[in-house]
């Protein structure tokens, strides 16, 4: 499905049912001006949209025997000129976090239930109906003590929650105990995930001999995310250290 969208499989881990694409431009954001009509493709390929996306798709066990649920994630970037007055210019910039786009995760989301067989008007309608309110708060136990996420919903719905939060801030998900209600977790910094995808004119572009730096994930910290019932059929959500220690 991604590979027939444009996209290059970067992860693929079917152990912790994880499916990641590689950074790509949003080509889409390319003007449709008379320059572009004319040179067709050979214009397309050397333009810089300044926008990079990814998704992320995570596949879980369903709570009804049988059943798998499937969850799209999107994150973004964008190409930002550093610099002040001359020195701002296109030969100086660096690639930022962009916030996650829903309407991208719910139009793939919609591609993907008609790839699997889905109508085209039912898997919009479907789509459109599963996005939930914000209703969460941060509280905090005591003056000094540890922060905690409160969701006004109950656990099932609160872990799926938290998965898609997860998988939408970069973090990778090694693991997750549900019995427990634990992700174990490590955090990849976006823009050290980019380094690799930044633009550096039309030379860089055709460097096809270089070999995108590999990010050795074990040598990056640790996390367990908790997510625990709460009372009136709410939800509480901790992010703990390796061993369980509270991360205030």
């Amino acid at each position: 499905f991604w590979q027939e969208n444009g996209f290059v499989i970067r992860i693929d881990n079917p152990e912790a049912g994880i499916m990641e694409t590689d950074w790509a431009e949003n080509r889409a954001k390319i003007p449709d001006d008379i320059i572009r009509r004319t040179l067709g493709k050979v214009i397309d390929d050397m333009y810089s949209t300044g926008e990079r996306d990814k998704f992320r798709t995570r596949m879980e066990r369903g709570s009804k025997p049988g059943s798998v649920e499937i969850f799209i994630t999107h994150r973004g970037m964008v190409e930002e000129l550093t610099g002040s007055g001359i020195a701002k210019d296109a030969d100086s910039s660096k690639w930022v976090p962009r916030p996650p786009d829903p309407s991208l995760e719910a139009e793939f989301m919609s591609r993907l239930m008609v790839r699997l067989g889905v109508e085209d008007q039912k898997a919009k309608a479907m789509v459109a109906e599963g996005r939930p309110p914000d209703r969460a708060k941060l509280v905090r136990d005591g003056a000094s003590g540890p922060s905690a996420l409160e969701l006004s919903e109950p656990f099932d719905r609160a872990w799926r929650r938290v998965g898609v939060a997860l998988d939408r801030s970069g973090f990778t998900v090694e693991d997750r105990d549900r019995s427990k209600g634990l992700y174990y977790v490590r955090y990849i910094d976006p823009e050290t995930d980019n380094a690799s995808k930044k633009s550096e004119g039309l030379l860089s572009k055709l460097a096809f001999w270089k070999k995108d730096p590999v990010i050795d994930v074990t040598k990056l910290p640790q996390y367990q995310v908790q997510v625990s019932e709460a009372k009136g059929d709410a939800s509480e959500v901790k992010v703990l250290s390796k061993n369980g220690a509270p991360e205030v």
